[in-house]
């Protein structure tokens, strides 16, 4: 029976239990009928999602068809936008553009802050402010008050900013003509509240990618523990593309999924994966849904002396040197110049009142320690892999689509 459960723990780290089944675990697998009580005793709520009585094992030919998809993401994306062509220089004329980032002095924002303000310079803008933020309500309020007095046109809050705590300052910055922005945190049915748009991004593909990656790699018996960070967007919605996926394939193997607070990363969260994978000896994988559990869950798997195998999404310099050094199997990448060149695109359509996609053009790259081994041999090794992941086709094609 496949089974979806979600559950919430008792534990002294506040971390919530979800528990995916395709069917019932091995009967004379002691260990895993210990960690099932285990956990049974100590749950609060339990839900079941999804209940199928009888579900086909994966065939061949499905798994071919998984392996040929997760190939298609082997190299380096092609631009593929579908969006109208805009005049970029007209809608940005005398225009000033804000960039409010939930951390500035975090890699992942500082790279797509940089890349942004290329891009948005190139399309036109007349200047771009770069917030200097730092996880704080009080510097995103600081943020969107300078964007009110410099008379921005549009502010730009990227990654994981708690709209909520920062509301009434949202609603001034609206009121003064300016457009809010939440980018780089939300999946393609998913509007963030209290903004003016929410760029769409395809992260439950993200989601997908793995769990193919982890069904062909054990030809669906896969025996995994994910990790979702209940704070980000974009971990649930990458969650929510995997949830679906596993339950599509998988029919021998499990997968437990523990629902983590932001609060819990780096601080209690390594020893409650490695409790995990010493409770659970037939774990085959760690999935990891946000890069901020990926030293966590690295850690863990190296305290513990087993030979699991880590998979990620992730688009800092340190998920793919992680990548490198096959401390993580694969991770499914994003480019964060790529972000903000979309990020840019959208900014633009939302101030000519054009057409908006409903999925904007940011590509996911499958990377493996081979892959980049191949990438930095056919550059002379002259680049940061991160560097050169995903080309420069961006670039050229968002001038076009700009009409510059």
């Amino acid at each position: 029976m496949k089974k979806f459960i979600a559950t919430a723990l008792i534990a002294s780290i506040a971390i919530s239990a979800v528990s995916m089944t395709a069917c019932n675990k091995n009967d004379d697998n002691t260990s895993q009928q210990q960690q099932s009580s285990t956990v049974e005793s100590s749950v609060n709520s339990v839900e079941e999602i999804s209940s199928e009585p009888s579900k086909p094992e994966i065939t061949s030919a499905q798994i071919a068809s998984l392996s040929t998809r997760l190939s298609s993401y082997k190299s380096v994306p092609k631009f593929t936008c579908k969006s109208d062509t805009i005049d970029a220089e007209n809608i940005s004329k005398n225009a000033k553009i804000a960039f409010i980032a939930d951390d500035i002095n975090n890699s992942y924002s500082s790279l797509v802050s940089k890349q942004f303000s290329t891009a948005a310079k190139s399309a036109g803008f007349k200047k771009v402010i770069i917030a200097d933020t730092d996880t704080t309500p009080a510097s995103y309020n600081d943020a969107l008050s300078a964007a009110v007095t410099d008379k921005d046109k549009v502010a730009v809050m990227f990654g994981e900013i708690n709209k909520d705590s920062i509301s009434p300052q949202i609603e001034l910055t609206q009121a003064n003509g300016i457009k809010v922005i939440s980018g780089g945190n939300a999946g393609l049915d998913e509007s963030e509240h209290f903004v003016d748009n929410t760029v769409p991004i395809d992260f439950e593909s993200a989601g997908q990618l793995l769990a193919d990656w982890a069904i062909v790699q054990k030809k669906g018996k896969v025996n995994a523990l994910a990790l979702n960070c209940i704070d980000s967007g974009s971990s649930n919605a990458v969650y929510k593309g995997f949830k679906k996926e596993f339950e599509t394939y998988v029919a021998s193997g499990y997968c437990t999924a523990l629902n983590i607070s932001s609060a819990d990363i780096g601080n209690g969260l390594s020893s409650k994966i490695k409790d995990e994978i010493t409770n659970d000896t037939n774990l085959n994988y760690i999935i990891v849904f946000d890069e901020s559990m990926l030293n966590d869950t690295i850690s863990a798997v190296e305290q513990s002396g087993k030979s699991i195998k880590i998979i990620a999404t992730g688009g800092s310099p340190e998920t793919f040197t992680a990548a490198e050094n096959k401390q993580i199997e694969m991770l499914v990448a994003q480019s964060y110049e790529w972000t903000a060149y979309a990020m840019v695109d959208y900014a633009l359509r939302v101030m000519a009142k054009a057409e908006l996609p409903k999925k904007q053009d940011v590509p996911l790259r499958i990377v493996t320690s081979e892959a980049i081994k191949k990438d930095l041999e056919e550059n002379n090794n002259e680049y940061d892999f991160y560097e050169i992941c995903f080309g420069a086709a961006f670039v050229e094609g968002y001038s076009n689509l700009w009409d510059l």
